[in-house]
C-alpha cells in the first residue's frame, strides 16, 4: 500500500517547488515511491507516493499538502505563494 500526498502551487517558480522538495526529501532520507506533476488551469499539482504513512503526513505538513483519502486533511505551513484573491 501507497500513501500519496497531493500539492497544489498557484503561480511562483515551479521548477524552485521541485527543488525545494527534493531538497527537504533528501534531508529527512526520505524516498517517495512516485514523484509526478500535472500543470492546469493556474497552477500545478505535485503528486508524491510513500510507503510509509509517516513519511506521506510530514511531507504533506511541510508543503501544505494532503494525503489523499485521509479522513482528515494533514493542514501545514503555507510555503507556497498566496492566489491573487488571497492577498
Amino acid at each position: 500500500m501507497t500513501y500519496a500526498v497531493e500539492v497544489r502551487l498557484i503561480g511562483g517558480d515551479w521548477v524552485a517547488s521541485m527543488t525545494r522538495m527534493r531538497t527537504w526529501l533528501d534531508h529527512n532520507r526520505f524516498e517517495p515511491d512516485a514523484f509526478r506533476h500535472s500543470a492546469g488551469g493556474a497552477g500545478v499539482t505535485f503528486r508524491l507516493e510513500f510507503k510509509a504513512e509517516t513519511e506521506a503526513c510530514a511531507f504533506a505538513k511541510a508543503f501544505d499538502g494532503r494525503v489523499l483519502g485521509s479522513p482528515s486533511p494533514v493542514v501545514g505551513a503555507a510555503l507556497w505563494p498566496a492566489t491573487a484573491s488571497a492577498k
